[in-house]
């Protein structure tokens, strides 16, 4: 059975203009809240319950805060947690914002710096999310159900080691645990950069901690490595010189199957983890989805899915999850398709949902495309 790779996209964390997020200060201008409204507040102000809700300049902390118009009148209050100055509603978080950007007019994204326990030279990046409700406004920021962090590092050799990989896991894990209580998945990526390209990420696993199963998506530790070695080596002889095309290829030519030096357990009060070869044939919809959503951008694949309507040019698929697809020559029940899948905002939060600009197209009889070797 031969295996379909589809083009690994990565997480990133853009910076914009705080779109539908203005921030509205107390009157004195010494505390900020990100006030979700496309009204006009020209003259607006914020009333914290108590001043020690006030640090480095924006609203966090346990309280409420109120929001007055330019007459002094009460508009909206909002109670819970606040960091940064954004709410979090009854979900504390105590973290350091990078940057902040608008996905789409229905969702808002923040990305946050977490610490880490395990004197590694790595930095942690979260996101979180708010989604616009009926009434206009936006509700409170989420980022649990899935926990998605990226372990941000030049030290390649972190995911090469399985003791050194563990304890990372196992970091991770505590602090999903400590900020999420409930939370049964994480999404964990590696990346040299903040803000990383395809050719920066060399690692990426779904952990199951219900279970203590590793599912690693992808990990190129070895070759990271050997591109780093070599691009040292190239700089060394001769300066300014672009890139190697080899190099800049990677991404194309490597098989993003699981390495077979990881991984003990996580937690280490639970049971030993095992690490699932990914066998099939096929992308899966979701993990192209999530990889979409955390890019903003569309995500290349192959995927089998079930089809139920067929109108024009445009189909509409319910399994494995709700999709619209665009393309030529559509027709109902299972097919593999490939093309380009972009994650859109569903009715329900974090709904994976989204859209295929098809390419190829195969009509296939059996559930899930099973009879295609």
């Amino acid at each position: 059975m031969k295996k379909i790779l589809s083009t690994l996209m990565i997480m990133v964390f853009s910076c914009s203009a705080l779109a539908d997020f203005r921030p509205l200060t107390t009157e004195d201008n010494t505390c900020r809240f990100f006030y979700p409204t496309r009204k006009n507040t020209q003259g607006w102000y914020i009333k914290p319950t108590s001043s020690d809700m006030c640090q480095n300049g924006t609203v966090n902390k346990h309280g409420e805060v109120t929001i007055y118009d330019a007459f002094g009148k009460p508009v909206e209050q909002f109670y819970g947690f606040f960091n940064g100055g954004y709410w979090m509603g009854q979900t504390p978080l105590s973290a350091d914002i990078l940057s902040a950007y608008a996905e789409n007019d229905s969702v808002y994204k923040v990305s946050f710096v977490l610490p880490n326990d395990i004197g590694f030279d790595i930095r942690y990046i979260s996101q979180m999310s708010a989604q616009r409700q009926n009434n206009k406004t936006f509700g409170a920021f989420t980022f649990c159900s899935p926990f998605r962090i990226l372990v941000q590092t030049q030290d390649f050799g972190l995911f090469k080691d399985e003791s050194l990989t563990t304890e990372i896991i196992d970091d991770v894990a505590k602090q999903a645990r400590r900020l999420c209580p409930t939370e049964q998945a994480i999404q964990l990526f590696g990346a040299t950069k903040e803000n990383p390209k395809p050719d920066d990420i060399f690692f990426y696993a779904d952990i199951n901690l219900q279970t203590a199963q590793i599912d690693v998506k992808r990990n190129e530790a070895d070759a990271f490595i050997k591109r780093f070695e070599q691009n040292n080596r190239d700089t060394a002889e001769i300066q300014n010189v672009p890139q190697l095309n080899e190099n800049n290829t990677v991404n194309d030519t490597l098989a993003l199957t699981p390495s077979k030096d990881i991984i003990t357990p996580v937690p280490k009060t639970q049971p030993a983890p095992s690490v699932k070869t990914d066998t099939t044939i096929l992308d899966k919809v979701p993990n192209l989805l999530t990889l979409s959503r955390l890019t903003n951008s569309a995500v290349t694949g192959t995927a089998a899915v079930e089809i139920s309507n067929v109108t024009d040019n445009v189909a509409s698929a319910e399994k494995p999850v709700r999709l619209r697809l665009i393309g030529n020559n559509l027709t109902t029940g299972w097919a593999v398709v490939s093309g380009d899948f972009k994650h859109e905002s569903g009715q329900k939060i974090n709904e994976l949902t989204g859209s295929v600009t098809v390419s190829s197209f195969v009509p296939c009889d059996k559930a899930y495309c099973a009879d295609i070797e």
